[in-house]
């Protein structure tokens, strides 16, 4: 293996030679003008991610755990938020350490051998490991082309979940398009028919994004939306629920679900939650069966099935063959794509649901905004009302117009979908099996390595992770926890924000959603085995890793790195203690 890497360094090394000398040249040339908001910056979309810095005053809850391997129980305690800037002095090591520009070479002389293994030592061991990790190592190229800043600012980027990051094509080709291919004065018009300009992109970009599902414009319809919630909102206007019919979701679905839930509550229509194991977050199959079978008030037909194909919070990816079982027993589909794209495979040519709702800036990070949503042509058609943009489904199949775009209130430009198919065609320039090959290595590494952390002087556990510990059922998120010696949970937040100023970007959420979870408690009738809705767990802030395209080897082995501080009792407790002072002095 070391023989086979090192040929493959020797080749980059040299194919990067000529790239160095003409990015020096081209910073020469501007040196004068290159600061914080240059083109170069916008690479790394490092611009649109305030929230990492600087994180408003708003309570939250912050549990205490006792945690095992099999499960948590919770029991909220208040804290309040803390702004990065205000945690001061939060220890003395952490004060003698330059926690700005931590380097490889650095952490391993920071801590033991006995954590990780050295870096160099560590890659060939992962390699050999993984070895379709190894067959796409062409990847880490295009990181240092097209991503230049992660590099050069040693930045670790793990929170691909909440902001992907743009690639340098993306920006330039949008760029020559505007200048080369738009009118003088900026074309600026909603996306429409009689401006060819604007449906050629249009066009193009449904074939981009039913390609990477394996479906075709004979199977589904699209709609676009300016985003997630505008989709969510336009399904809840379009879809007619029934009444005395049922409505099932998962208790991991993100917020705007939100829209559905509400709207079946005015309905009179009966909601549930997808049940969870408690011991890995996968769907109880038993139960989820005997949920399929029910029917509605009237004894006739059933509902609406609404799930993601992975959480976006415990990053479990949950089994396609739902999709099956719930047709056979009479319900309809409406699946979740939007944090899945493009690290997960999903094929729409084996498991067919009728409706599908995606993220295109999860999946591009440039520009924000735009959805879509898929509409099963064999078993619904999309009206129009004469002299209305109104949209809504009728249960016949398809002969009609099969792209629509909905503004409302936002222009949808020849720009936007533009910019969305260079985006497509930067990430299959990259290759999506590669991109997935890769998220799978990294994500088995990360499991096994940060389930294997203990604490230096009794040995327990040191990270709760949440979900399965099975591969085949995760994707490219993972949510965990740092744990004290007694089993504690310690609080996110500042775990977080600490990450920030070792140039660390992790995300932080919630393992349940708030509101979610008291729509559901409020309205639901079914019942687990095991209990009812916990929604103690809503009060539970969770560490949020989630890989890209080009996320690295290196990325994962200096998170593993710097979570090992905190193997040490004495540097979790000043950290505790920091933390606590500055909630206090804030309240």
């Amino acid at each position: 293996m070391f023989s086979r890497l090192a040929t493959f360094r020797s080749k980059e090394a040299a194919a990067q030679k000529g790239k160095k000398l003409d990015h020096e040249r081209f910073t020469s040339q501007n040196h004068s003008t290159e600061d914080d908001n240059s083109v170069n910056g916008l690479y790394c979309s490092l611009k649109s991610m305030p929230s990492f810095i600087s994180t408003p005053e708003a309570s939250f809850d912050v549990p205490t755990l006792q945690c095992s391997n099999a499960s948590c129980t919770s029991s909220p305690l208040s804290h309040r938020n803390s702004t990065l800037e205000s945690i001061k002095s939060i220890s003395s090591d952490v004060s003698q350490e330059n926690l700005t520009s931590s380097s490889l070479q650095w952490e391993e002389i920071i801590f033991s051998p006995l954590v990780l293994p050295p870096y160099e030592e560590a890659e060939e061991q992962f390699l050999e490991d993984y070895e379709s990790y190894f067959l796409h190592l062409a990847v880490d190229n295009v990181r240092k082309d097209q991503y230049p800043m992660l590099d050069m600012r040693e930045f670790i980027y793990l929170d691909y979940a909440t902001c992907p990051l743009y690639s340098r094509f993306q920006v330039e080709q949008h760029m020559k398009f505007l200048l080369d291919e738009t009118e003088p004065f900026g074309l600026n018009y909603i996306v429409d028919q009689k401006f060819p300009l604007s449906s050629t992109y249009t066009d193009l970009l449904c074939h981009h994004i039913l390609n990477i599902l394996n479906t075709t414009l004979d199977d589904f319809s699209v709609v676009f939306t300016p985003g997630l919630v505008s989709c969510y909102r336009l399904f809840t206007e379009m879809y007619e629920l029934q009444k005395r019919s049922l409505i099932l979701v998962g208790l991991d679905h993100h917020g705007p679900v939100q829209h559905i839930l509400e709207s079946a509550a005015q309905c009179n229509v009966k909601v549930g939650g997808i049940p969870l194991k408690e011991r890995d977050l996968s769907i109880h199959g038993n139960e989820m069966h005997k949920l399929l079978r029910k029917q509605g008030w009237s004894g006739q037909g059933s509902g609406l099935l609404i799930y993601s194909t992975q959480s976006l919070s415990t990053g479990m990816c949950h089994s396609m063959s739902w999709i099956t079982s719930a047709q056979q027993n009479g319900w309809k589909v409406l699946l979740d794509v939007s944090s899945s794209l493009p690290m997960i495979n999903i094929d729409l040519s084996t498991y067919q649901p009728e409706f599908v709702i995606g993220s295109l800036h999860h999946m591009l990070g440039y520009p924000s905004g735009l959805c879509f949503l898929l509409v099963r042509r064999s078993s619904h058609s999309i009206s129009g009302k004469k002299g209305s943009r109104e949209l809504r489904f009728i249960e016949y199949p398809e002969n009609g117009k099969a792209v629509h775009v909905v503004t409302e209130g936002e222009n949808l430009t020849a720009h936007t979908f533009a910019a969305m198919n260079f985006g497509f065609e930067h990430l299959e320039s990259i290759g999506m099996v590669a991109i997935q090959r890769r998220v799978e290595s990294l994500i088995a590494w990360l499991i096994k390595t940060l389930k294997s952390l203990r604490h230096k002087l009794f040995e327990k556990p040191l990270i709760q992770l949440y979900g399965s510990l099975d591969v085949k059922y995760r994707g490219s998120i993972l949510s965990f926890n740092i744990i004290d010696s007694t089993g504690n949970i310690f609080p996110a937040r500042p775990v977080q924000q600490l990450a920030l100023r070792s140039n660390i970007v992790l995300g932080c959420c919630s393992l349940i959603d708030a509101k979610n979870a008291k729509l559901l408690h409020l309205k639901s009738y079914w019942r687990m085995e095991n209990g009812h809705l916990d929604l103690s767990l809503c009060n539970l802030e969770v560490l949020r890793l989630s890989l890209g395209p080009v996320s690295t080897f290196s990325d994962a082995y200096r998170l593993v790195m710097f979570i090992s501080r905190f193997r040490d009792e004495k540097y979790m407790s000043s950290i505790a203690a920091s933390y606590a002072e500055e909630i206090e002095n804030e309240c």
